[in-house]
């Protein structure tokens, strides 16, 4: 799906696409969200430009993922999608920057890109170069980054007051889902580290590319690069956070998993005096004198009964109980 954005009369204007027809005059920001082969192939002859290929943009190595083609520059960073659903995934999203158009390509849904819509709409006077629309988009992102971090944050928080609440105490279920729930936290947290990560790389890249910036988006860097400054501690704690969480939680699964071994322990304990006598006169030899006694059978249940007792007496006092 192809999707335009010109400015006219002053105003930030959006197109939607419904055929391979000219591009709208003014356009400055070209939107390709799964685009199709022949849809690629428009913009790229009608531009003069080469869009990567999902295979490209799949690539690690700085020298794949920025570089600088004919008139234009192509950088390649990796975005967070589907964090709503708490089943994140990483969506490569390409940046072709040349004088007159921004061309965006990307194959899943980014919320930064509707709320960038939403805010800027109204505020034309933001985009008089491409360069400076590449920052504030670029600035969305992060921006998006840092709501899933607060968003995280308060996750946590309640997980944190679930996990140590002595009202009442958790099941070793409910403490398994515990453990699921930091692994979908952490997963998340990395692709959020992979993401910032990659915006950092790439506006080392553009500050390498003075030829291409003007002093506006100069500050729009500066000014992201503390973002993600700050967003990389905030990450760090979090992550420190949910590795204290993780071990807490399997430090209590492991104390009530002992809490039920003890109870099987005591309990054998308990019943190991009785099964010795049981035992001892069930052996029917023949000289035991105890077996022509008119009162054995149930002086063996009270010797059964009083050893059990002294045990549980025992516990008791030295508190194991």
């Amino acid at each position: 799906m192809i999707t335009y954005h010109y400015l006219e009369n002053g105003l930030l204007k959006t197109q939607v696409a419904q055929d391979l027809e000219a591009i709208p005059a003014n356009t400055i920001w070209i939107d390709l969200l799964r685009p199709k082969p022949e849809e690629e192939h428009f913009i790229e002859s009608s531009l003069d430009i080469e869009i990567p290929s999902p295979e490209e943009m799949a690539e690690i190595e700085d020298s794949s993922r920025f570089f600088e083609n004919k008139d234009s520059l192509c950088m390649i960073v990796s975005v967070v999608s589907g964090s709503q659903n708490m089943n994140p995934s990483l969506t490569e999203l390409s940046f072709i920057l040349n004088k007159k158009q921004l061309v965006c390509a990307h194959y899943g849904e980014l919320t930064s890109f509707r709320s960038f819509e939403t805010q800027y709409a109204r505020q034309p006077q933001v985009f008089k170069t491409t360069d400076v629309l590449m920052m504030v988009l670029v600035d969305a992102v992060v921006d998006r980054i840092a709501d899933i971090l607060e968003k995280l944050q308060d996750n946590l928080n309640s997980l944190s007051r679930d996990i140590f609440d002595e009202s009442e105490g958790q099941h070793t279920e409910g403490l398994q889902r515990t453990v699921k729930q930091l692994g979908k936290y952490n997963s998340l947290l990395a692709k959020l580290s992979d993401s910032l990560l990659s915006i950092r790389r790439m506006l080392i890249f553009c500050k390498q590319s003075t030829d291409w910036l003007t002093p506006a988006s100069k500050a729009q860097i500066k000014a992201i690069e503390q973002d993600i400054g700050s967003l990389t501690e905030y990450h760090a704690r979090m992550s420190s956070e949910i590795t204290f969480l993780l071990d807490a939680t399997l430090g209590l699964i492991n104390i009530e998993q002992n809490s039920i071994i003890k109870v099987f322990s005591i309990a054998a304990v308990l019943f190991l005096p009785p099964t010795l006598v049981g035992t001892i006169y069930g052996m029917n030899f023949h000289d035991m004198p105890e077996l022509d006694f008119k009162f054995g059978y149930p002086i063996s249940i009270v010797l059964m009964v009083l050893s059990s007792l002294g045990c549980y007496i025992w516990f008791k006092i030295k508190k194991w109980l």
